[in-house]
């Protein structure tokens, strides 16, 4: 996985997306509080409907609402801004998702990830999505047994099937954000 100059980038979701908010951005996401994006396209439309189902519970959308839109940004990468890159999914990976996802491990977990990812203004790596989620959860509930064991982690990992798994581009800091250029946003039924 890479980021470089002048890729594109997909975010789905329920409304077109032209100017980025990280106000708007939640908690609790696999690289934490960001606004994620990902090469493939057809990742970026399956999203869509996860996006639209979200806002008509929170009323953000009609529940008649039967479409989204896959928005496209240019990356223009500014000199200084600090971008980690998980090449594969392992051991610090699945960690750093698991302390994003439940605040109270990143007690557990300090000092076993590197402390330079958290201030890290873009993280790229495979993405945890809905599919994944059950395996994620298991693994947080300790289902295959202690979350720091080798064990527990391969076997986690394994079931994840990382070679299936797409990438996510998260852009955390409003430094990161400046490096996006909006090209589009379409329309697409869900």
């Amino acid at each position: 996985m890479i980021l470089k100059n002048g890729m594109l980038l997909f975010h789905g979701s329920y409304t077109p997306v032209e100017e980025i908010s990280l106000d708007r951005c939640t908690r609790g996401k696999d690289f934490g509080k960001g606004f994620y994006l990902t090469s493939d396209l057809n990742q970026a439309q399956n999203f869509i409907k996860t996006s639209l189902k979200k806002a008509q519970r929170m009323g953000d959308a009609p529940m008649s609402q039967d479409y989204g839109f896959v928005s496209s940004y240019r990356v223009n990468i500014d000199e200084g801004v600090k971008v980690h890159v998980f090449d594969k999914a392992d051991k610090e990976w699945l960690w750093f998702i698991s302390q994003n996802r439940r605040v109270h491990l990143a007690e557990l977990l300090q000092g076993k990830i590197d402390p330079n990812i958290s201030n890290s203004d873009i993280i790229v790596g495979k993405i945890a999505n809905d599919t994944t989620n059950p395996v994620i959860t298991a693994y947080l509930n300790g289902l295959y047994g202690d979350i720091l064991s080798d064990e527990a982690i391969d076997f986690a990992i394994k079931q994840l099937m990382p070679e299936h798994l797409v990438d996510q581009y998260c852009f955390l800091t409003d430094r990161a954000i400046k490096c996006l250029e909006f090209q589009e946003a379409r329309k697409y039924a869900v």
